[in-house]
């Protein structure tokens, strides 16, 4: 899972967004208990927060089933001055989340260094700038409506 390539027509949950081919399949070990990897970006400006928040904090309502499941989710700040191995004491999936991934030398070396562990890692590309190799995931922007269906579909509500 490195290559952004697979668009097709989808439900309303991720109409839009990009998939590296057999994505999808793998969605469902990310549903359960994960470690969520946030690397720094400019500050949000459409939500008007600081870099990146969990996406329950920014996206999802109070007590809806998407803050439920994502809120208990441990989660880790990276930014350019921390070392690129995170220290990730966990055994569950982690899931990568960044803007304009693969752009900088940081921002890759840590996305590298989470791949290298070996675990189940799953990369958000949450900006518009798609790097190959970089992104499993891309949403094509990172607003509320993109936010919300990346909660659903990471969460897997309203699925049948």
């Amino acid at each position: 899972m490195t290559l952004v390539a697979e668009t097709r027509a989808q439900d309303d949950t991720s109409a839009g967004f990009r998939f590296a081919p057999g994505v999808r399949e793998e969605l469902p070990a990310f549903r359960t208990r994960c470690t969520v990897v946030r690397l720094a970006s400019l500050d949000n400006e459409r939500l008007g927060v600081p870099r990146w928040y969990t996406l329950a904090e920014a996206w999802a309502a109070p007590g809806s089933p998407e803050d439920a499941l994502w809120s208990r989710n441990p989660v880790i700040d990276v930014d350019r001055d921390d070392p690129p191995e995170p220290v990730l004491a966990t055994c569950a999936p982690v899931i990568v989340l960044g803007a304009g991934l693969g752009t900088l030398p940081w921002q890759r070396a840590v996305v590298d260094a989470v791949r290298a562990l070996g675990a189940r890692v799953l990369v958000v590309e949450l900006g518009e700038v798609v790097v190959p190799g970089y992104a499993d995931i891309a949403t094509g922007g990172y607003g509320r409506v993109e936010g919300e269906r990346l909660l659903r579909l990471l969460c897997g509500v309203g699925e049948a």
